[in-house]
């Protein structure tokens, strides 16, 4: 008789994703008893397990969401997504600005250049 890692870390790994599943629950369900809001940081802090581990695991992240949302009472992440994509068009246009000017130095750099070749030439 041997012994399995791979079947015995299955197990553990299963094991502590239920013990992480079950802390969540407990810390959501405490929240909504204290009326306080529910967010990444409150649960995190309330059941232990880090803000990390809540955003990987799709079905906790989701529903944390939804609470939050609903705990809010508005669509919190509207207004995120809304702010995300002003700051990336913001980025975006700075970034255009500084290629366009490097285009131009460098436009400017090739026409020096083939001034300099054409005099040599002569």
């Amino acid at each position: 008789m041997t012994f399995d890692q791979r079947k015995h870390l299955k197990m553990l790994h299963k094991k502590r994703r239920a013990e992480t599943l079950e802390k969540v629950e407990q810390a959501i369900y405490y929240l909504e008893a204290t009326k306080q809001p529910i967010n990444f940081s409150r649960i995190a802090k309330q059941s232990g397990v880090g803000k990390s581990t809540l955003y990987s695991i799709p079905e906790v992240k989701d529903r944390i969401i939804i609470f939050r949302e609903v705990s809010l009472g508005k669509s919190y992440t509207q207004k995120v997504k809304k702010e995300q994509d002003t700051s990336v068009i913001q980025f975006l246009k700075r970034k255009i600005q500084t290629l366009e000017t490097e285009n131009k130095e460098l436009k400017l750099k090739i026409k020096h250049i083939y001034g300099q070749v054409f005099e040599n030439t002569d």
